[in-house]
């Protein structure tokens, strides 16, 4: 009896230890922004100012930056893009790594660090140290940086090669809605509200009304969207997209609709993939246009394989095609029937939409951001998980 009990009491134990050695998910809510950690790292950043024309996550990263940054310091040159951090908090201090007051460090700016010293890096040139919390590797990070003021380059086999910067982060958007080009950022995208629903644990959840507007900032569509994060790196994207303007027109585009730009290194083109739907295609061309559950791109940072993995929920009203390309964009939209298969024998009907005030449409998406490159079956229970994910609301 003694033995069964202390068996049962050990297999208790070692259970309720691995659930809290679990890492939670936390959000912490700023002025313009909202942090997500998983653990002690910062996995995304949902930016919502003005400045920028639209919502969007920025930065987003895969797991074991840090441990990576750590890494780095000890062995890469002071040069080295693994010793590059952005800092993405708001209220970012440079601080003599003892008092509370010091520098602040603007959102988005990158720098290069000297040193790790527990959940505190200090920067190159011995100008102070910042928190772990405030900052995210680019080594882990798996979205292009936004450059402000692009170097010149044309060679589009070069990781400094920039294009198209209406590609920031994560983002939602389409085309031709009214004959206004939200994709391309032709009008604004502007948050009304951003409200946390679940703080923290094992999932985190907050909620956002964003309207999007027209020419004379007169709002035509507003969009009230779900956001689920779980702790694997998992982002559920539940949006109700409500006509504001008496009559909406979405026209059949290609450009659209759930979106990720990778980092420079990652693309196709430069990392070779490998990039692989649900059906079994491989490559961005021969999976461009289709139809499919989810589609996985892999690509390379700083020497290490990460994925990324966009889902269409079986839930949703039709069946969305991928705009994927071999320069790194990885797109999910339900309006490009007819653009996407217009010059093949498969040819399609435009999918366009039309809605009077008040009337809604819904569509739920995923992405997964993973190392290293993962099996079919992986991905395939990755996306189960996330079909219950709206279930937790």
């Amino acid at each position: 009896m003694f033995r069964a009990i202390t068996a049962v009491t050990a297999l208790f134990l070692w259970s309720t230890f691995a659930s809290a050695a679990e890492p939670q998910v936390t959000l912490q809510k700023e002025s313009a922004g909202v942090k997500v950690l998983i653990g002690d790292d910062v996995f995304a950043v949902y930016r919502f100012g003005q400045e920028r024309r639209k919502p969007f996550f920025y930065p987003v990263t895969a797991a074991g930056g840090f441990d990576r940054l750590k890494q780095a310091v000890s062995s890469d040159p002071a040069e080295a893009e693994s010793r590059q951090v952005v800092v993405v908090s708001e209220k970012a201090i440079l601080t003599d790594g003892k008092s509370k007051t010091g520098e602040a460090v603007p959102f988005g700016t990158v720098l290069s660090v000297e040193k790790v010293d527990g959940n505190k890096v200090q920067i190159a040139g011995g100008n102070g140290w910042l928190n772990r919390s405030d900052i995210v590797p680019v080594a882990s990070t798996v979205v292009r940086l936004i450059q402000d003021e692009p170097n010149v380059n044309k060679d589009r086999k070069s990781p400094n090669f920039y294009d198209h910067p209406h590609h920031k982060g994560i983002w939602f958007g389409v085309d031709e809605i009214n004959d206004i080009k939200y994709w391309m950022e032709g009008s604004l995208v502007v948050a009304k509200s951003v409200d946390i629903v679940k703080a923290s644990g094992d999932t985190a959840q907050f909620k956002v009304v964003n309207e999007w507007l027209d020419l004379e900032n007169k709002p035509v569509l507003e969009e009230h969207t779900l956001i689920t994060i779980s702790n694997d790196r998992l982002i559920s994207y539940e949006a109700t997209l409500k006509a504001a303007a008496e009559n909406v027109h979405i026209g059949d585009t290609k450009e659209g609709f759930f979106a990720i730009r990778m980092a420079n290194t990652m693309p196709e083109r430069l990392a070779g993939g490998p990039v692989i739907n649900a059906d079994g295609l491989e490559g961005s061309k021969a999976a461009w246009g289709k139809t499919s559950r989810w589609l996985d791109y892999v690509g390379e940072v700083s020497g290490q394989k990460y994925g990324v993995t966009m889902m269409d929920s079986s839930n949703n009203p039709w069946e969305s095609r991928y705009h994927v390309r071999d320069y790194g964009l990885l797109s999910v939209n339900p309006f490009g029937a007819g653009a996407y298969t217009e010059k093949t024998p498969d040819a399609q009907p435009k999918h366009a939409r039309d809605l009077k005030k008040g009337d809604s449409i819904q569509f739920q998406y995923g992405l997964w951001v993973h190392n290293g490159v993962v099996d079919k079956d992986a991905i395939e229970k990755e996306y189960a998980k996330f079909l219950k994910l709206s279930d937790s609301k």
